[in-house]
């Protein structure tokens, strides 16, 4: 089995395009159900890779402490995703992808003490993943609970907005082809003829966790 599905500079092109769209609009950190929608559709389109978006918990070992960051709610010790503490990420048959990943230091500012978390790319095997909670000791160690009725009614109130739609296509056209150059600026014209200028954020994954 790869060891990676995708390159560094593959994923790294679907993060900085489906980041750029959101980052228009307001802030990516909190937009786990549009990387993980995107990047399906990506996968599967460009990629020819069978995917889907699944909702529920994911959490990841920050530091050899060890420290653990997670996504979620912590209801009397115990890690449970709801419509209020919930994750998105990307699942095919051999493994489990965050396009969302380059921007933890974001999503957990203010949740990891004085641990820097760097940004890296989460593409890792379905092999490798943790079997437990109490198993997550050395850095890079994670586990995803996936909820399917989550998964379900998010994506279903995904799919009812318009708006959405509209920005995977945006996201789509602005990707292009896998072998094409990649525009580092796009833009969007919403049906009122207003203009918003996307562009790549510079920061992306450097490495893999």
């Amino acid at each position: 089995m790869k060891k990676f599905l995708l390159t560094l500079s593959e994923y790294n092109r679907i993060h900085q395009v489906a980041r750029g769209v959101i980052e228009g609009l307001g802030t990516a950190e909190r937009s786990c159900i549009f990387f993980a929608v995107f990047g399906a559709y990506i996968l599967e389109t460009r990629y020819k890779i069978p995917a889907t978006a699944v909702a529920g918990n994911l959490a990841i070992c920050i530091s050899d402490e060890p420290k653990v960051a997670f996504f979620g709610r912590n209801e009397g010790g115990q890690i449970v995703a709801d419509s209020d503490g919930f994750h998105m990420w990307v699942q095919t048959d051999t493994h489990i992808i965050d396009f969302m990943a380059p921007i933890f230091p974001e999503s957990f500012a203010g949740t990891t003490g004085d641990t820097v978390i760097p940004r890296k790319m989460l593409q890792r095997p379905n092999a490798t993943e943790a079997y437990d909670l109490d198993s997550l000791n050395a850095i890079g160690d994670f586990i995803t609970l996936p909820s399917r009725e989550l998964t379900h009614t998010l994506l279903e109130k995904f799919g009812k907005r318009p708006a959405n739609s509209d920005l995977i296509h945006v996201a789509e056209t602005w990707f292009g082809k896998p072998k094409g150059k990649q525009l580092a600026t796009f833009a969007m014209i919403n049906d009122l003829g207003e203009v918003t200028n996307l562009k790549l954020p510079a920061n992306v994954a450097t490495g893999s966790w």
